[in-house]
């Protein structure tokens, strides 16, 4: 499987699909009384600048998104973010989200920063075998999460 990854603003034909991959997978958050995928991924449009959207693809198919945000989980003490991270279920420990992982921090670096970190209570595992440290733990949502660091 060759996984690529690049902006979303220049993949902008896999929108459908990832609008479509969030409300399924994420009906806590985008759902009719929630937030809405299309919105939250067309702030992500960007090049040079947070929210940055960043995908991945495996064999030219869409595996998965992240993007670079000013805050996560309402904290917004350090920035930036990495956030929405999600890979399409059957492509999960495949490689997906350690490529995304690395685009991302790519990115952060480009545009300046120095650390980038992640909020997360599912995907600890991902981020430790990354490389990733973990700062603090943090109670969001009445869920334990942890914030990670990675150092650019």
């Amino acid at each position: 499987m060759i996984i690529t990854t690049g902006l979303l603003i220049d993949h902008t034909e896999a929108m459908s699909a990832l609008v479509d991959l969030y409300e399924s997978e994420w009906v806590d958050c985008y759902n009719p009384r929630g937030a809405s995928a299309r919105a939250d991924l067309t702030e992500r449009l960007e090049r040079n600048r947070l929210p940055l959207g960043i995908v991945a693809f495996a064999d030219g198919q869409l595996a998965g998104t992240c993007a670079l945000t000013l805050m996560s989980g309402g904290l917004t003490e350090r920035s930036p973010w990495l956030g929405g991270l999600l890979v399409e279920p059957a492509l999960r420990r495949h490689g997906v989200g350690l490529a995304l992982l690395d685009r991302a921090k790519v990115e952060a670096k480009r545009l300046g920063f120095s650390r980038l970190h992640a909020l997360t209570a599912e995907a600890r595992e991902l981020f430790e075998r990354a490389g990733w440290r973990l700062a603090e733990n943090v109670e969001v949502g009445g869920k334990l999460h942890g914030i990670y660091v990675a150092v650019l």
